[in-house]
């Protein structure tokens, strides 16, 4: 790495132990660059307590999983000694209103879901509930010394939600592994091993089925397309990380009777990943999140995107891909099926996917990092003198 990346400090990169998301991905390639920096950087993740047998019992019972909340909002971490401690997910901001560490506290948010939601019935009923969310993480956030946003996008939201001043947010975005995500040939043993038949043409969503992903919106756009192109299949890979909307899915691409014409893969290998990009003709994804990691590893790819005109998809994308209402299934549906009848607009979105996926690096990722943990270390500074 070029000499302005380093910096040598100590850093505390806090994490939950999550790999197959593109937050553990955030996490494995901040932890790498700030290491090539020569930050002293060490990963640590929040601690579990174990209560009694009959909390767990009695919390079932109404109807909560209290080990599955505690992964999410965590209440206790064993600190190292660190100048800064960087939370990598926003979550785990509820960490500082039990036992926050002495040095610097940065947190990174990567969405605000509930905020995304609140318009999103289907969201609220399956959020709505959980209050525990604006009790202890933006609770938690607010007593964070410096935020890391990953879009303009997320940035509003935090202001809107929190009410902080802009200047305790630096909006930095993630960046993208280029030797993995790239065009390149695909072998017949993807199609062999994940059992897509030739002759097919593929579109390609990779994420979980959180509702802020609108995967009804896509099912039904499906419908459509295939009625324009019977021989268009979904290649869905990623884990459901929500059971219930998983089981929504399924019931629903039943009734549509689209169900066969939907691959669900689940831990799909890294190396597998930009061969499954590169065999779609697109990737579509009506998502309306903070930031789509999947936008820039698809256009890296040279896979045309059709994506959401809400959240942070035209900001992440620009003018490399082709924007629908995220809830309006034909108009999903209309945008799909002109980019399959027209191969030079396609070749110009490969293109123009290609150029803006190169803005995404991480050497700037983490130069940008290091500047937030040298201006607090300097703000700590000038504050005890």
């Amino acid at each position: 790495m070029q000499n302005e990346l380093r910096w040598e400090g100590r850093v505390a990169l806090v994490a939950r132990p999550e790999l197959d998301t593109g937050i553990g991905r955030y996490v494995l390639m901040l932890d790498r660059g700030l290491r090539e920096a020569g930050v002293d950087a060490t990963t640590v993740s929040p601690s579990i307590p174990r209560l009694p047998d009959a909390s767990y019992r009695a919390l079932r019972l109404m109807g909560r999983d209290l080990d599955a909340f505690l992964r999410n909002y965590p209440l206790w971490s064993v600190y190292p000694d660190a100048q800064i401690y960087h939370l990598t997910g926003q979550t785990l901001a509820s960490l500082l209103l039990f036992r926050r560490p002495k040095g610097d506290v940065v947190v990174t948010v990567h969405d605000l879901f509930p905020y995304v939601l609140r318009r999103n019935p289907r969201g609220r009923a399956l959020y709505g509930s959980d209050r525990a969310y604006y009790r202890l993480v933006i609770a938690g956030l607010k007593r964070a010394d410096h935020l890391i946003a990953n879009s303009e996008y997320t940035k509003r939201c935090i202001i809107d939600v929190l009410g902080l001043a802009p200047e305790r947010i630096t909006v930095i975005y993630p960046g993208l592994d280029h030797d993995l995500f790239r065009p390149q040939p695909v072998p017949d043993v993807i199609s062999e091993r994940y059992r897509l038949a030739p002759g097919r043409r593929y579109l390609i969503y990779v994420g979980s089925e959180d509702p802020r992903k609108n995967l009804t919106t896509l099912l039904r756009a499906l419908v459509d397309i295939r009625r324009a192109h019977p021989n268009v299949e979904l290649i869905k890979v990623g884990r459901s990380h929500c059971e219930p909307e998983r089981r929504r899915l399924l019931d629903l691409a039943k009734q549509l009777h689209v169900e066969d014409a939907i691959h669900f893969l689940e831990l799909v290998p890294d190396a597998d990943l930009p061969l499954l990009y590169n065999l779609a003709e697109l990737y579509v994804t009506p998502s309306t999140e903070g930031f789509g990691f999947t936008l820039p590893e698809a256009m890296a790819c040279g896979t045309p995107v059709v994506c959401a005109k809400t959240g942070s998809s035209p900001e992440v994308v620009g003018d490399a891909g082709v924007e629908v209402d995220p809830l309006d299934s034909e108009a999903l549906g209309a945008a799909v099926i002109g980019l399959l009848e027209d191969e030079e607009e396609r070749s110009r979105l490969r293109e123009a996917g290609r150029a803006r996926a190169a803005s995404f690096n991480w050497a700037a990722t983490i130069r940008a990092t290091i500047n937030v943990y040298r201006e607090r270390v300097s703000a700590r500074s000038a504050a005890a003198l």
